[in-house]
C-alpha cells in the first residue's frame, strides 16, 4: 500500500531526532527521500509501510513522555540548583501527596514530599483514554554532583525509579592551565615508530622511550592515535577509528619482553632469543611498511607461552600477581569477560574455517550472547577467555606505565588519548549490545572539503533512545575507558554528540541525513567523567558543524580543535593572525587525515590523489590545486606579518614548492605564537616526513596505517635540532 501522508512521515521522522533537511558546508539545502526517511525509520525498529502503520507510530510517539511517573533518567547540571523534575500524574492523583526518596553515591538518604496539587500543570493530555497532567517539581537543598537514584511513589502503589546525574558546570581543567597559561605537545601514530628493539611496530616501551627524549625538550602533552582493540584474527583490518571496542585496548601494542613472565621463563626466553626468531624480527623492522600478518602472528606465539605460564601461579595461592590479575578480573566485571569471550569465540572459528571472519557467519546459536550454546561454550574454555583477559590486564599495565612516566617528567597533562567515533559493525562490541545499534546503517559525513564525495564510515550508529532506556551506561563506560591512563581525551567527530550523518543501507553519502541525539544530556554526562578523571577534552570540531557545537566547547571548557589552512578570514581569504586564535582551541598544522606539512607545501597529497583517482572531475583536481596555491600564498604572507620570515615577493612560481626546515619551524612558531591553550605539532613534522599516515576515501588503494616514521627513535636527536625546535616554541608559548 502506497504512503501517501508525507506531512505524517514527517512528523514521525521529526519525533524520532530525522533530520527533515540539512544545509552542507556550502549552505546549499539538502533533504532525504522518501524511501530515505523510511529506511531510517525501519533501523530505530519503527517500520512504515502504509498510512495506518505512520499513523499508530505517530500516537506511540506522542504518547511517549507520557508513560513515566518521572523519566527513567534525568541529567541537570549542579548550577542549575534547585533541580526541577516532571511528574505526570493520572488526574486522580493530582490532589495527593507524591513520596520521594533519594539515594546518592555517597550513600546518603534523603526523603520527603510534593504536592502538585497546589499548582498550575504545565502540560495536559489523554492517552490511552486517559486524562494525565505533568507538572514541574523541585528536588530542594540538592546539587551533588554524581549519579543518583530516585525514587517516586504516588497513591502508596505507583513507583518509579529515575536515575539521576547531576553534573558540573564544565569539563575539567588543569590547575597548571589558570591564568592563561599556553603549553604545547608532540602528537604520534604509535604503530609508525621505529626502534632497534620492537618487533616491527610501535609499542608501549617505545613510547616510554619517546617520553624520556620529548619530555625534556618542554613538552606538556603526548598525543595518540585510538588504542581501541581491533581485529588480532584479520591483522589487515588496521584503522583504529574502525575497532571492534572501544572500551579495550589493542594487545597488538604490547611489548612481549616486557611483561613479567617473559623474565622468568627461560623456555620463552630461549625461543625469543634464538638466532632465527631475531632474524624474523629484524626482517619486520627493516620494512618500510608494519607487516600486521607478521607481527601478530609472533607476538600471539609468544604471548600464549606467556600466559601458559602464568597460569602456573594457580598453584601459588599467595602470587601477589595472580592476586592483581583477579582484581582486574572483578573490576572489568561482564564488559571485559564479554569482550574475551567474543575474542576467543572469534578465534576459534576463524581457526575452523578461515572463511568464518565475522560473528555475522559465526553458527546461528551463537550470533546471540546470551544464548545456551554460548554459555556451554564459555564454561569448556575457560582459559581461552582468560588469555584474552590476560592480554587486556598487561596492556593496561603498560600504558598506565608511560602515563606515569610523563609525570614523573613534570608533564601537566601527559598522555592524550583519542577516542574513535564508533565501533565496526563486525565488533565485539556490537556482538554484545545488538539491540543499541542501528542494523546497516553506516555513520559518514556529508559531500564537504574533506571529501567531495562523502563519506560513509560503515560504524553502525547507537541509537539515542536506547542510550536513554539505559541511563547512557554505554557512553559512561566507553568515556571512563579512555580516560584512563590520561590527562585528555581527544573525541573524533565531536558533533556526534548532538547528531550524527545517517546513510541508509544501499545509498551513497550524499543520500543521508542527520539524526539527533541527546546533546544536553551527554555533554553534562562528559563534564562530569572529565571532572572526576581529571582529564582535558578535545573535540575535533571539523567539517559541517553547527555553532551549537562550537558554543557548548566554549561554554563547557572543551577546546575546539583547529588547523592552520582552515583557520582563515573567509571574506579576506588570509589566515588568521596568531591573536585572532581562541584560548580553549588545540591548534596544529595537520591530522592524520590530512598531508603532513611537507607533503602539504610539495602537493604531494593532491599528486597522490590523482594517481589513486579520487577527484570526482579534472576541475575538481585543479580546483584543489589552484587552492593549494593560494593556501601556500597565505600562508608565507601570514608570516611576513608576524615578521617571521624576510622578504615582499609574492612570486607563485618561486615560492610555490620550496620547502625548508627553516619554513617548517615558522609555520609552527606562528601557531606556538597564537592564543590558543595548545599546540600540538605531530611528530611527521618534526622529522620533515612526506608520507601521510592516512588517505580518506581509500582502503585498499593506499598503505593507511601502516606507513612508519623513517627515522628511528634512538636516531632522533641526530636528524633533527630537537632542542633549537623546542627553545623556539618555548619562547612564542611562554606567556
Amino acid at each position: 500500500m502506497p504512503i501517501t501522508d508525507h506531512e505524517g512521515l514527517d512528523a514521525l521522522c521529526a519525533s524520532c531526532g530525522i533530520a527533515l533537511g540539512y544545509h552542507d558546508i556550502r549552505g546549499q539545502w539538502h533533504e532525504p527521500g522518501v524511501e530515505v526517511k523510511r529506511s531510517l525509520l525501519a533501523a530505530l525498529q519503527l517500520p512504515v509501510n502504509s498510512d495506518d502503520d505512520i499513523r499508530h507510530k505517530l500516537e506511540a510517539a506522542a504518547s511517549r513522555q507520557w508513560r513515566h511517573l518521572i523519566a527513567p533518567v534525568v541529567v541537570r547540571r549542579q548550577n542549575e540548583a534547585p533541580l526541577r523534575l516532571t511528574l505526570t500524574l493520572g488526574i486522580n492523583q493530582t490532589d495527593k501527596a507524591i513520596n520521594w526518596e533519594l539515594c546518592t553515591e555517597s550513600g546518603q538518604h534523603r526523603q520527603g514530599e510534593w504536592n502538585p496539587g497546589a499548582q498550575a500543570a504545565v502540560d495536559e493530555a489523554v492517552v490511552n483514554g486517559t486524562r494525565l497532567r505533568q507538572f514541574e517539581v523541585v528536588l530542594p537543598d540538592f546539587d551533588e554532583v554524581g549519579y543518583h537514584q530516585l525514587s517516586v511513589k504516588a497513591d502508596n502503589a505507583c513507583a518509579a525509579r529515575a536515575s539521576l546525574i547531576v553534573a558540573p558546570e564544565t569539563c575539567y581543567q588543569p590547575p597548571a592551565l589558570a591564568n592563561g597559561r599556553k603549553i604545547w605537545g608532540i602528537s604520534l601514530q604509535l604503530f609508525s615508530l621505529r626502534s632497534q628493539r620492537n618487533w616491527g611496530i610501535g609499542d608501549f616501551t617505545d613510547l616510554h622511550a619517546t617520553i624520556d627524549i620529548l619530555a625534556p625538550l618542554g613538552i606538556n602533552v603526548l598525543g595518540l592515535n585510538p588504542l581501541h582493540a581491533l581485529f588480532p584474527h584479520l591483522p589487515e583490518n588496521a584503522s583504529p577509528y574502525s575497532p571492534s571496542s572501544r572500551e579495550f585496548l589493542n594487545p597488538v601494542y604490547l611489548d612481549v619482553e616486557a611483561i613479567d613472565e617473559f623474565e622468568h621463563d627461560p623456555e620463552v626466553k630461549h625461543q625469543v632469543t634464538s638466532r632465527e626468531f631475531q632474524a624474523s624480527l629484524q626482517a619486520l623492522r627493516d620494512l618500510e611498511l608494519i607487516d600486521y600478518r607478521e607481527v601478530w602472528g609472533l607476538k600471539l606465539q609468544v604471548l600464549g607461552a606467556l600466559y601458559q605460564a602464568f597460569r602456573q601461579q594457580r598453584l601459588n595461592p599467595d602470587s601477589i600477581r595472580l592476586e592483581a590479575f583477579r582484581q582486574f578480573q572483578q573490576n572489568g566485571g561482564q564488559d571485559l569477560f564479554k569482550f574475551a569471550l567474543f575474542e576467543a569465540l572469534q578465534a576459534s572459528f576463524h581457526r575452523q574455517d578461515a572463511a568464518v571472519d565475522q560473528w555475522q557467519k559465526w553458527p546461528q546459536a551463537y550470533r546471540d550472547p546470551a544464548s545456551e550454546a554460548v554459555a556451554r561454550w564459555a564454561d569448556e574454555h575457560g582459559d581461552e577467555i582468560e588469555f584474552h583477559q590476560y592480554l587486556q590486564w598487561n596492556a593496561e599495565q603498560q600504558l598506565a606505565a608511560a602515563q606515569e612516566n610523563c609525570k614523573r617528567h613534570g608533564m601537566c597533562i601527559g598522555v592524550y588519548r583519542d577516542l574513535a567515533v564508533g565501533d565496526a559493525k563486525s565488533s565485539a562490541q556490537c556482538w554484545t549490545e545488538q539491540e543499541d545499534y542501528a542494523p546497516g546503517v553506516g555513520i559518514g559525513a556529508p559531500p564537504d572539503d574533506f571529501n567531495s564525495n562523502g563519506q560513509n564510515w560503515a560504524l553502525p550508529p547507537l541509537k539515542p533512545q536506547s542510550l536513554r532506556d539505559q541511563a547512557y551506561r554505554p557512553f559512561i563506560n566507553t568515556l571512563r575507558a579512555n580516560m584512563r591512563h590520561a590527562g585528555a581525551l581527544r573525541i573524533d567527530h565531536i558533533m556526534g554528540l548532538m547528531r550524527l550523518f545517517w546513510v541508509p543501507p544501499n545509498c551513497s553519502p550524499s543520500e543521508g541525513t542527520y539524526v539527533s541525539y541527546p546533546f544536553s544530556d551527554l555533554l553534562g554526562i562528559l563534564a562530569l567523567e572529565s571532572q572526576r578523571n581529571r582529564c582535558l577534552i578535545i573535540g575535533e570540531d571539523l567539517g559541517t558543524v553547527p555553532d551549537e557545537v562550537r558554543h557548548a566547547l566554549e561554554s563547557n571548557k572543551m577546546l575546539s580543535y583547529r588547523i592552520l589552512c582552515f583557520e582563515k578570514d573567509w571574506h579576506r581569504g588570509t589566515i588568521k593572525p596568531p591573536a585572532d586564535f581562541p584560548y580553549y582551541a588545540l591548534c596544529t598544522a595537520g591530522s592524520h587525515d590530512l598531508p603532513t606539512l611537507r607533503g602539504f607545501w610539495q602537493e604531494s597529497d593532491l599528486e597522490l590523489r590523482e594517481q589513486l583517482d579520487l577527484y570526482p572531475s579534472d576541475e575538481s583536481r585543479d580546483q584543489q590545486r589552484q587552492i593549494r596555491q593560494r593556501d601556500r600564498l597565505e600562508i608565507l604572507a601570514a608570516l611576513r606579518r608576524e615578521n617571521m620570515i624576510a622578504g615582499e615577493d609574492t612570486n607563485e612560481s618561486r615560492e610555490g614548492s620550496d620547502f625548508s626546515s627553516e619554513l617548517a619551524q615558522s609555520i609552527q612558531r606562528y601557531l606556538a605564537r597564537s592564543g590558543s591553550m595548545l599546540l600540538m605539532v605531530q611528530l611527521e613534522d618534526l622529522l620533515s616526513q612526506t608520507r601521510q599516515m592516512n588517505v580518506p576515501g581509500t582502503i585498499a588503494e593506499y598503505p593507511n596505517w601502516r606507513v612508519k616514521l623513517s627515522t628511528k627513535l634512538e636516531d632522533w636527536r641526530d636528524q633533527v635540532d630537537l632542542e633549537g625546535f623546542a627553545i623556539a616554541i618555548n619562547a612564542e608559548r611562554d606567556n
